[in-house]
Order: C-alpha cells, then structure tokens, then sequence
C-alpha cells in the first residue's frame, strides 16, 4: 500500500505539480506539509520535499509499481535539478531509498543528507537471514559520478552496484544524550548484474557477533561504514557511534535496514540505475 503525496513548487522553479510516494495505508495527501509516516509504517523512503531559501522543490527517486494484483517498489538513481529563472542553479545525483525510519522534512539543504534519516526502529529479535524479491538494471558505466549541486560535479571510480544493509544494533544513551551502538549481527549484499526477471525469495544470511575473519566479510560490513542518525530522549537529531562487535548472543535493540539503488553514499551513482524489490522478509 502506498501513500500519495501532492506537492506545488515553488513559481520560481516552475511551480509544478509533483507526487512523492511512501508506503503506508493508501491514501492522498495534498499539500506542502511534512511527512511522517503513517498508520504505523516502518518504511521510510528518499522521496522528499525540501524548502531551501524559501523555495519548495521535491524529489521523487521511490515509485510504485504495479507487480500481480500488488504493488512492489521501484528505486531510481536520477539527476534532480534545480532551475531559477531558466538557470540551472543546482543538479544532484539523487538514489532511491527505502528503509526502516523516517525522514525529517522539509529538507533544509543538500550538506549533512544522512543527518535528515532517522536510521532504525526498535527491535529485539534473532532473524537468521533476510530474503526479498528483486530485479536489476546496470548501466554500462564504468565509474560513477558525485553531483551535490555545490560542487564541480567529480568522477568516482567504480561501477555503480544496488546495495541491501541489514543491522542489529544493541544502542544506549550516555548522560549527555550521544547514541552508541554496539553491532549484533550484519548482512550487506550489493547487486550489479543485470536481471530482468525476478528473482524471488533470494536469501541471504545474517552473521552474528564479530565477522572480520568470516570469509562473507567485506569493508561495507565494517563498523560505522555509513553514518546512521537517530532522535536521542530529548528528541535531537545525534549520530549512532559504533563502538565494537557485540558478543553473538546478545540481545539487540534495533534493526537498520536501507536498500537502495546506488551503493557510493549520498550524491554518488550513475543515474539510470534501477532496483526493483517487494516481498521483504526475516526468515527465522
């Protein structure tokens, strides 16, 4: 189920009607009001309105798609561009998202972008491996490129690949409200062949504990490799610090799981990049 969002940007980029999609109870939204997520939905998404220096642009790089009698997602990398007065002014290297969290709207700029995650939610389970549907397009690239809009746009080395990141997290509060994390388990898996048709229920393991020497270990397997954010108790935005490997049997208190189209970090991919997914499980 999908949430439809109605958004009017502002004249002076020419004040289009746009539409954002988040899962959620089916429903339609008009107008330009911050998105939380709704009927308790887990699932947040890089669709986003943003309101810089008084002008309300969007992004949308998440779609539905229709797949059977449902509906699965469809994740973009694309270039999103901000044009005043038939300027170019800004193009950006935009990745579609989906994760469990939410977003803090409206985005205010395009520095700090996992600052505007909240990255996981409460959980105290003991999965033995993820599985999901998918499909993949490549394109024939042979490196990416970073586009932030601020910048000269640069050349990344490396074809650009899908990446699925799965962690639990055992967190806790110091007394002046920073997060910390100690890493329970891991599964990352990255996508960069083409495949047109689905490949349902691909399954892949969750290790457990301190995985440097296990031979599925990668460097997007280790600790603090992307930065992750969330509300503290008083509500303020504050990184998660990884601060080591929990022991295997402990009990974790969140799940972080982001799968998203271009796998180089905020502003870095090759636009043309597809991910399709549905069907997201935890086989235990």
């Amino acid at each position: 189920q999908w949430v439809t969002r109605q958004i009017e940007e502002s004249g002076v980029i020419g004040g289009n009607t746009k539409w954002l999609y988040e899962p959620g109870p089916t429903d339609t939204i008009v107008g330009n009001t911050p998105y939380q997520n709704r009927g308790g939905s887990p699932w947040g998404t890089s669709n986003v309105m943003a309101r810089v220096a008084g002008i309300t642009k969007t992004n949308t790089s998440v779609f539905p798609e229709r797949r059977g009698d449902g509906w699965c997602a469809r994740l973009e990398t694309r270039y999103e561009r901000l044009k005043v007065f038939g300027l170019v002014d800004m193009e950006v290297i935009a990745a579609g998202s989906l994760f469990l969290g939410e977003i803090i709207e409206p985005i205010k700029g395009a520095k700090g972008a996992q600052s505007m995650l909240r990255s996981g939610i409460p959980f105290t389970g003991h999965p033995t491996a993820l599985r999901l549907d998918y499909k993949m397009k490549t394109m024939p690239d042979k490196n990416r490129v970073r586009s932030n809009g601020f910048s000269r746009k640069a050349t990344v080395a490396g074809r650009d690949s899908a990446i699925v990141v799965l962690y639990l997290q055992k967190r806790w509060e110091d007394k002046e409200g920073n997060l910390y994390a100690k890493r329970v388990a891991t599964a990352v898996q990255c996508f960069d062949k083409n495949m047109s048709e689905w490949i349902n229920g691909a399954t892949f393991p969750i290790l457990y504990g301190d995985i440097r020497t296990h031979e599925s270990y990668t460097p997007h397997m280790r600790l603090q490799s992307m930065e992750h954010y969330a509300a503290n108790s008083q509500g303020k935005q504050v990184l998660i610090q990884e601060t080591g490997w929990a022991e295997a049997d402990e009990q974790p208190t969140h799940i972080v799981l982001q799968i998203t189209s271009s796998h180089g970090g905020a502003y870095i991919g090759t636009p043309g990049t597809t991910f399709w997914v549905d069907n997201i499980q935890l086989v235990y």
